[in-house]
Parts: structure tokens; C-alpha cells; sequence
């Protein structure tokens, strides 16, 4: 009278597709793109750390740095996104 019920979905846990193969080449590929990424983020800090500096120092003068400082602020902001990309593994 009691019906055995089979599973409808395998029950086998497939490793490959759960990427718990070990592959040296994608661990070397990512020590790569990290360190990249480090660069990438030093970079954009620098480029965030001299435009608060320019802004800083110039605030009190009669000179424009707006452009500089919105440049500057941009590409820094651009650097550490891809920095953060590459560190990540987007």
C-alpha cells in the first residue's frame, strides 16, 4: 500500500558546476586580478587624497579648481570602482 517516492531532481551533488574544482590556473588568474585590483584602488585613493588636497588649499584664493577638482574626484572614483571590480572578480 505505501508508495516509495523517488526524487524528482538528482541527488548527486555535482561538484564541477558548484566550482569546487581546484584549477591552478583560475587561483593564478585571481592572485592577477587582485593584484591589479590593489593597483587600480591605490590609484584611485591617490587621485581622491590630491583633490581634496588642491581643494584644501586653494579654498581661501580668488583662483577656479573646480574643473581639477571634479576631474580629479571623477577618475579617482572610476579607479577604485574598477579596483574594486578586479578585486572582487567582476
Amino acid at each position: 500500500m505505501f508508495l516509495k517516492m523517488e526524487p524528482i531532481h538528482n541527488t548527486k551533488p555535482d561538484l564541477a558546476a558548484a566550482g569546487t574544482t581546484s584549477d591552478p590556473g583560475s587561483k593564478d588568474k585571481h592572485q592577477r586580478l587582485f593584484e591589479r585590483g590593489l593597483i587600480w584602488l591605490g590609484i584611485g585613493v591617490f587621485l581622491m587624497a590630491l583633490s581634496f588636497g588642491i581643494n584644501f588649499l586653494l579654498f581661501q584664493s580668488d583662483k577656479s579648481f573646480l574643473n581639477a577638482m571634479y576631474i580629479l574626484t571623477s577618475l579617482g572614483a572610476v579607479c577604485i570602482m574598477k579596483g574594486l571590480a578586479d578585486i572582487l572578480g567582476f
